[in-house]
Protein backbone atom coordinates (compact mmCIF):
# COMPACT_ATOMS: atom_id res chain seq x y z
CA UNK A 1 0.00 0.00 0.00
CA UNK A 2 1.41 3.45 -0.89
CA UNK A 3 2.56 5.56 2.04
CA UNK A 4 2.53 9.33 1.59
CA UNK A 5 4.20 11.87 3.85
CA UNK A 6 1.53 14.56 4.26
CA UNK A 7 2.67 17.99 5.44
CA UNK A 8 1.37 18.90 8.93
CA UNK A 9 0.22 15.33 9.59
CA UNK A 10 2.92 12.77 8.83
CA UNK A 11 2.90 9.43 7.05
CA UNK A 12 -0.47 8.07 5.90
CA UNK A 13 -1.08 4.66 4.30
CA UNK A 14 -3.51 4.67 1.34
CA UNK A 15 -5.16 1.64 -0.32
CA UNK A 16 -3.58 0.15 -3.45
CA UNK A 17 -6.80 0.85 -5.34
CA UNK A 18 -6.23 4.61 -5.21
CA UNK A 19 -4.38 6.35 -8.04
CA UNK A 20 -1.87 9.12 -7.42
CA UNK A 21 -4.43 11.65 -8.64
CA UNK A 22 -7.02 10.35 -6.18
CA UNK A 23 -4.50 10.49 -3.34
CA UNK A 24 -3.50 14.07 -4.19
CA UNK A 25 -7.16 15.11 -4.38
CA UNK A 26 -8.00 13.42 -1.07
CA UNK A 27 -5.08 15.13 0.66
CA UNK A 28 -5.95 18.57 -0.74
CA UNK A 29 -9.73 18.50 -0.52
CA UNK A 30 -10.45 16.24 2.46
CA UNK A 31 -7.54 15.23 4.68
CA UNK A 32 -5.83 18.60 5.25
CA UNK A 33 -9.09 20.55 5.82
CA UNK A 34 -10.32 17.85 8.23
CA UNK A 35 -7.02 17.79 10.09
CA UNK A 36 -6.93 21.57 10.44
CA UNK A 37 -10.53 21.56 11.64
CA UNK A 38 -9.57 19.13 14.40
CA UNK A 39 -6.11 20.57 15.05
CA UNK A 40 -6.97 21.19 18.69
CA UNK A 41 -7.57 17.46 19.20
CA UNK A 42 -5.42 14.38 18.68
CA UNK A 43 -6.69 12.98 15.40
CA UNK A 44 -4.33 10.26 14.18
CA UNK A 45 -3.16 9.92 10.55
CA UNK A 46 -4.95 6.57 10.26
CA UNK A 47 -8.22 8.09 11.43
CA UNK A 48 -7.90 11.04 9.06
CA UNK A 49 -7.14 8.77 6.12
CA UNK A 50 -10.09 6.54 6.95
CA UNK A 51 -12.43 9.53 6.96
CA UNK A 52 -11.12 11.07 3.75
CA UNK A 53 -10.58 8.18 1.35
CA UNK A 54 -13.00 8.29 -1.60
CA UNK A 55 -15.63 5.62 -2.09
CA UNK A 56 -14.45 2.66 -4.13
CA UNK A 57 -16.79 0.48 -6.13
CA UNK A 58 -16.57 -3.32 -6.00
CA UNK A 59 -14.58 -5.28 -8.54
CA UNK A 60 -14.68 -9.00 -9.36
CA UNK A 61 -11.12 -9.64 -8.19
CA UNK A 62 -11.14 -8.14 -4.69
CA UNK A 63 -14.86 -8.64 -4.02
CA UNK A 64 -14.87 -4.98 -3.09
CA UNK A 65 -13.17 -2.80 -0.56
CA UNK A 66 -14.77 -1.46 2.61
CA UNK A 67 -13.51 1.15 5.02
CA UNK A 68 -14.19 1.12 8.73
CA UNK A 69 -17.16 3.29 9.62
CA UNK A 70 -16.02 5.55 12.46
CA UNK A 71 -19.04 7.83 12.50
CA UNK A 72 -19.96 6.80 16.03
CA UNK A 73 -22.72 8.49 17.99
CA UNK A 74 -23.30 8.60 21.72
CA UNK A 75 -26.11 6.18 22.46
CA UNK A 76 -25.19 3.64 19.77
CA UNK A 77 -25.96 0.26 21.29
CA UNK A 78 -24.66 -3.25 20.51
CA UNK A 79 -25.76 -6.44 22.24
CA UNK A 80 -23.61 -9.59 22.04
CA UNK A 81 -23.80 -13.12 23.28
CA UNK A 82 -20.74 -15.08 24.40
CA UNK A 83 -20.42 -18.76 23.53
CA UNK A 84 -17.81 -21.46 23.81
CA UNK A 85 -16.14 -22.07 20.43
CA UNK A 86 -16.13 -25.84 20.95
CA UNK A 87 -19.47 -26.56 22.61
CA UNK A 88 -21.47 -23.55 21.32
CA UNK A 89 -22.94 -23.21 24.80
CA UNK A 90 -23.98 -19.63 25.55
CA UNK A 91 -22.62 -18.24 28.80
CA UNK A 92 -23.85 -14.64 28.86
CA UNK A 93 -25.26 -11.65 26.99
CA UNK A 94 -24.06 -8.10 27.39
CA UNK A 95 -24.54 -4.60 25.97
CA UNK A 96 -21.95 -2.15 24.74
CA UNK A 97 -23.39 1.36 24.73
CA UNK A 98 -21.32 4.30 23.52
CA UNK A 99 -21.16 6.91 26.28
CA UNK A 100 -18.25 9.11 25.09
CA UNK A 101 -16.28 9.73 21.90
CA UNK A 102 -12.97 11.53 21.34
CA UNK A 103 -10.74 11.98 18.29
CA UNK A 104 -8.93 8.73 19.14
CA UNK A 105 -11.15 6.69 21.47
CA UNK A 106 -14.66 5.30 21.85
CA UNK A 107 -15.88 4.74 25.40
CA UNK A 108 -18.57 2.19 26.19
CA UNK A 109 -20.64 1.77 29.35
CA UNK A 110 -19.23 4.82 31.14
CA UNK A 111 -15.63 3.67 30.90
CA UNK A 112 -15.96 -0.07 31.44
CA UNK A 113 -14.69 -0.70 27.92
CA UNK A 114 -12.60 1.57 25.67
CA UNK A 115 -11.47 1.07 22.07
CA UNK A 116 -9.72 3.07 19.39
CA UNK A 117 -11.71 4.28 16.39
CA UNK A 118 -11.29 0.96 14.58
CA UNK A 119 -12.55 -1.17 17.51
CA UNK A 120 -9.18 -2.28 18.91
CA UNK A 121 -9.40 -2.74 22.67
CA UNK A 122 -7.51 -0.16 24.71
CA UNK A 123 -8.97 -1.01 28.11
CA UNK A 124 -11.33 -3.65 29.45
CA UNK A 125 -11.77 -2.19 32.90
CA UNK A 126 -14.23 -4.89 33.92
CA UNK A 127 -11.32 -7.33 33.79
CA UNK A 128 -8.54 -4.86 34.55
CA UNK A 129 -6.86 -5.37 31.17
CA UNK A 130 -5.15 -2.68 29.09
CA UNK A 131 -3.52 -2.79 25.63
CA UNK A 132 -1.17 -0.52 23.67
CA UNK A 133 -0.79 -0.36 19.86
CA UNK A 134 -3.25 -3.20 19.23
CA UNK A 135 -4.16 -3.35 15.51
CA UNK A 136 -6.36 -6.42 15.13
CA UNK A 137 -8.96 -4.25 13.38
CA UNK A 138 -7.86 -1.88 10.63
CA UNK A 139 -9.09 1.12 8.62
CA UNK A 140 -9.81 -0.78 5.41
CA UNK A 141 -10.71 -4.33 4.37
CA UNK A 142 -10.16 -6.00 0.99
CA UNK A 143 -9.82 -9.65 0.08
CA UNK A 144 -6.22 -10.86 0.51
CA UNK A 145 -4.99 -7.97 2.62
CA UNK A 146 -2.32 -9.00 5.16
CA UNK A 147 -0.83 -7.25 8.16
CA UNK A 148 1.02 -8.05 11.38
CA UNK A 149 0.51 -6.39 14.72
CA UNK A 150 2.72 -6.47 17.79
CA UNK A 151 1.23 -4.99 20.93
CA UNK A 152 1.67 -4.91 24.68
CA UNK A 153 -0.98 -5.56 27.26
CA UNK A 154 -2.13 -7.56 30.23
CA UNK A 155 -3.46 -11.09 30.08
CA UNK A 156 -6.61 -12.13 31.91
CA UNK A 157 -4.46 -13.11 34.89
CA UNK A 158 -3.26 -9.46 34.79
CA UNK A 159 0.32 -10.45 33.95
CA UNK A 160 1.97 -8.16 31.33
CA UNK A 161 2.81 -9.76 27.98
CA UNK A 162 3.57 -8.97 24.33
CA UNK A 163 1.49 -10.36 21.47
CA UNK A 164 2.50 -10.76 17.82
CA UNK A 165 -0.32 -11.72 15.46
CA UNK A 166 -0.30 -12.08 11.66
CA UNK A 167 -3.71 -11.49 10.08
CA UNK A 168 -5.27 -11.85 6.64
CA UNK A 169 -8.64 -11.11 5.06
CA UNK A 170 -9.36 -14.62 3.79
CA UNK A 171 -12.91 -14.35 2.43
CA UNK A 172 -15.98 -12.25 1.90
CA UNK A 173 -18.91 -14.43 2.85
CA UNK A 174 -22.40 -14.52 4.27
CA UNK A 175 -22.65 -15.07 8.02
CA UNK A 176 -25.81 -15.44 10.07
CA UNK A 177 -25.94 -14.43 13.73
CA UNK A 178 -28.92 -13.57 15.95
CA UNK A 179 -28.82 -9.96 14.65
CA UNK A 180 -29.33 -11.17 11.07
CA UNK A 181 -27.41 -12.22 7.97
CA UNK A 182 -24.47 -10.08 6.85
CA UNK A 183 -22.16 -9.95 3.83
CA UNK A 184 -18.93 -9.79 5.81
CA UNK A 185 -15.17 -9.87 5.44
CA UNK A 186 -13.67 -12.82 7.29
CA UNK A 187 -10.30 -12.18 8.93
CA UNK A 188 -8.08 -14.90 10.36
CA UNK A 189 -5.04 -14.38 12.54
CA UNK A 190 -2.53 -16.52 14.38
CA UNK A 191 0.34 -15.64 16.65
CA UNK A 192 2.00 -15.97 20.00
CA UNK A 193 2.80 -14.22 23.26
CA UNK A 194 6.47 -13.42 23.72
CA UNK A 195 6.75 -13.65 27.49
CA UNK A 196 4.29 -16.43 28.23
CA UNK A 197 4.95 -18.54 25.12
CA UNK A 198 1.27 -19.13 24.47
CA UNK A 199 -0.46 -19.38 21.10
CA UNK A 200 -3.43 -17.33 19.90
CA UNK A 201 -5.90 -17.76 17.05
CA UNK A 202 -8.23 -14.91 16.16
CA UNK A 203 -11.10 -14.97 13.66
CA UNK A 204 -13.64 -12.25 13.08
CA UNK A 205 -16.31 -11.21 10.61
CA UNK A 206 -16.91 -7.53 9.92
CA UNK A 207 -19.42 -5.78 7.65
CA UNK A 208 -18.50 -2.07 7.84
CA UNK A 209 -21.25 -0.97 5.46
CA UNK A 210 -23.92 -2.32 7.85
CA UNK A 211 -22.58 -2.27 11.40
CA UNK A 212 -19.59 -0.48 12.92
CA UNK A 213 -18.48 -3.23 15.29
CA UNK A 214 -17.71 -6.86 14.54
CA UNK A 215 -20.56 -9.15 13.55
CA UNK A 216 -18.85 -12.14 15.17
CA UNK A 217 -15.41 -12.94 16.58
CA UNK A 218 -13.52 -15.88 18.03
CA UNK A 219 -10.47 -15.93 20.28
CA UNK A 220 -8.70 -19.20 21.07
CA UNK A 221 -5.67 -19.07 23.33
CA UNK A 222 -3.45 -21.95 24.43
CA UNK A 223 -0.75 -22.33 27.02
CA UNK A 224 2.96 -22.57 26.28
CA UNK A 225 3.62 -24.83 23.29
CA UNK A 226 -0.11 -25.21 22.63
CA UNK A 227 -0.43 -27.97 25.22
CA UNK A 228 -3.76 -26.81 26.69
CA UNK A 229 -6.55 -24.53 25.55
CA UNK A 230 -6.93 -21.66 27.99
CA UNK A 231 -9.51 -19.50 26.17
CA UNK A 232 -12.21 -20.57 23.70
CA UNK A 233 -14.51 -17.57 23.31
CA UNK A 234 -16.92 -16.69 20.52
CA UNK A 235 -18.99 -13.51 20.40
CA UNK A 236 -22.02 -12.97 18.15
CA UNK A 237 -24.01 -9.81 17.55
CA UNK A 238 -27.55 -10.20 18.87
CA UNK A 239 -28.92 -6.75 18.06
CA UNK A 240 -27.72 -3.22 17.43
CA UNK A 241 -29.01 0.31 17.12
CA UNK A 242 -26.76 2.98 15.65
CA UNK A 243 -27.31 6.44 14.20
CA UNK A 244 -26.62 7.17 10.53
Amino acid sequence: MPIVNVAEIGRIEFPDSMTREQIDAAVKNDILPLFRQRASGATSPDAVAALAQPSMGPNPFSKGTARADINYRIGDRYRYRQLDVLTRIESRRFDRIITAISDTEVTFNNGNFITDLFNNTIADNRRGQTFTDRQIYVAEYSLGRKWTTTYRGTRRDLVPDVWTVALKVVARESITVPAGTFDAFKVEGSGYTSDHGGRVQITYWIAPEKVRLAVASEYVGSTRGGRRLATTDRYELVSFKQAG
